[in-house]
């Protein structure tokens, strides 16, 4: 990162290599500690998407587990309530990590035993046990633990209502009014649940925005102190050199000794018609010019941005000097890269130029985009992940008419997706998310956005869509892309989907209500066989009648 450095035209003192030596480790040092700080804050921002995966689960968790026990009240199958016991070991294995890791001195192996059986990655409990433990004074990651501890009372109250509906279906004395009661208790209680797993959902993403902007701001803070005590001690070595300051003309060959053993790319630009009239090796090698082609270059073909150029050249004639300018340069080849431009006003062969400083400042952007980019966007499939889905339909609610303004959800879930990941293994799961991503993506109008929520659940958001005739054509032709068998790896896997799809407004004019329902619609499309669509607005009720009877249409064509 550049400073104009105060060129010494005259004969510099015995210790001018040293001290110049001296800047330049000063620069590596800076360098490493950037690389080292952007290490650390990329780890802390994948911690904290981990724990939204983590979330995505417990959610499905909890969703299955009031769907199975709603089906073995009604239905008395002790399958659903297997897979009720199998949704509660995802449950208990979070909290058990939760409790231990709230402790004064928490065994981590049970801690990490429970984020495992919670069915999150292993590669991620390090970092999730982590972040727990180092940021939990951070308000937002304290509320989201606050809110994943209130539910802990509903599920307590669900799996007490379990037990005693499993007793009374083992002794044979429930009847229908009985089932009934035991149905309203169980909805009762999800209804309870839904709201804090969005709470919880949308203050980690909040805890993620903040977080990554705190990280940001530190970056900048230490790189901006750090490049003050690099400034003071450059300035520090250079004013030892300024009292055997003489003559221009009898000192240009010290100043290009100076230019030259510089740690960074110098050039002096002629003012009068922007030719560059001395670069030292470092700028050569930036620009990748050779020594001997110098001479026919200007400076104005190397920016990228004629704008950018102009607004320099305008500053400088303003303030003679300029600062840390953040600019966009490209080199010879057409390569474009960010730097940090600082220039000065100096006569050179008496003429008027400017002598510009540049540092390479791409590594950093590309550092600070891949922070954005990770908080946002999901490392397997590459899709938006939940908190971009959900800042995406914030804001699109935000500036809605319901009188001008229709769009659609369509909530998109697997079918058996648990059966082929427990059999073939987590990364065969892996490639077969990566493919149906691709499948989904290639179904959907440019424009339109595809994101995954987390696991299995996909969702897309089909903007300035008032035709439901083209919705259930989109909703179709993901149905028709999923059928193909998938190849994976020696494997060949056929999986269909369950599609849930809500509509504004008429399904809905917030963004629980609107997420909510087209998640009600997915799980009438799973009940009504799979491997089909169901609209919410089409169906008769929004919950299963308490006398047994569904509502509802049948799949979508």
């Amino acid at each position: 990162m550049a400073r104009f450095l105060h060129i010494d035209t005259a004969p510099m003192a015995n210790g001018k290599s040293r001290r110049l030596i001296a800047i330049a480790w000063l620069w590596v040092a800076i360098v490493v500690f950037l690389l080292a700080f952007t290490y650390c804050s990329i780890s802390v921002l994948s911690a904290v998407r981990a724990y939204i995966g983590g979330e995505s689960l417990w959610s499905k968790a909890q969703k299955d587990m009031v769907y199975s026990l709603a089906r073995y009240a009604r239905y008395h199958d002790q399958s659903y309530y297997d897979s009720y016991l199998q949704s509660l070991t995802v449950i208990h294995g979070d909290r058990q990590a939760r409790l231990e890791l709230e402790k004064r001195n928490p065994d981590l192996k049970i801690a990490a035993a429970g984020l495992i059986q919670g069915r999150n990655h292993p590669d991620d409990v390090d970092g999730m046990i982590s972040l727990f433990r180092n940021f939990r004074g951070v308000y937002e990651i304290n509320q989201a633990v606050l809110i994943w501890t209130a539910a802990d009372a509903d599920i307590d109250q669900l799996v007490g209502i379990a037990e005693h509906l499993h007793a009374a279906l083992e002794a044979g004395t429930l009847d229908d009014a009985g089932t009934r009661a035991y149905l309203e208790q169980i909805f009762e209680l999800n209804k309870s649940l839904v709201p804090r797993e969005e709470d919880f959902s949308y203050t980690l993403g909040r805890a993620a925005r903040k977080l990554q902007a705190v990280l940001l701001f530190m970056m900048f803070a230490v790189v901006s102190v750090l490049l003050l005590a690099a400034y003071l001690f450059s300035r520090r070595v250079v004013r030892q050199s300024e009292r055997v300051q003489g003559a221009l003309l009898e000192g240009e060959k010290q100043m290009r000794e100076l230019l030259q053993f510089a740690p960074l790319p110098i050039v002096i630009v002629r003012i009068a018609d922007e030719a560059i009239v001395y670069a030292n090796d470092h700028a050569l090698a930036q620009f990748k010019v050779a020594p001997n082609a110098l001479h026919r270059l200007q400076a104005r073909r190397f920016y990228v941005r004629k704008g950018d150029r102009n607004q320099l050249l305008a500053a400088l004639r303003i303030q003679g000097s300029l600062r840390d300018r953040e600019v966009l340069l490209r080199d010879t080849e057409g390569t474009p890269f960010w730097t940090l431009f600082s220039s000065q006003r100096i006569s050179y062969n008496r003429q008027d130029c400017l002598l510009i400083a540049l540092s390479n400042i791409d590594a950093r952007k590309r550092a600070q985009q891949e922070l954005a980019h990770r908080a946002f966007h999901d490392e397997l499939t590459g899709l938006p992940n939940r908190a971009m889905f959900m800042d995406t339909l914030r804001n699109l609610l935000a500036k809605a008419d319901p009188a001008g303004t229709a769009f659609a959800i369509l909530f998109i879930d697997l079918d058996r997706f648990k059966l082929i990941n427990d059999e073939l293994g987590h990364e065969t799961g892996d490639h077969l998310l990566q493919q149906v991503a691709t499948r989904l993506a290639d179904s959907v109008r440019q424009g339109d956005i595809v994101a995954r929520l987390g696991g299995d659940e996909f969702v897309v958001l089909l903007e300035n869509c008032r035709d439901m005739e083209a919705v259930a054509r989109t909703a179709g032709k993901i149905l028709n892309a999923m059928e193909p068998d998938y190849h994976l790896e020696g494997h060949v896997v056929n999986v269909t989907t369950s599609i849930g799809v809500s509509c504004y407004p008429q399904d809905g004019a917030d963004l629980n209500t609107l997420v909510k329902n087209a998640d009600v619609a997915m799980y009438r499309a799973k009940e009504s066989g799979r491997n089909n669509a169901q609209f919410y607005g089409m169906m008769h009720h929004h919950h299963e009648q308490p006398d047994g009877t569904e509502g509802g249409l049948g799949p979508f064509p």
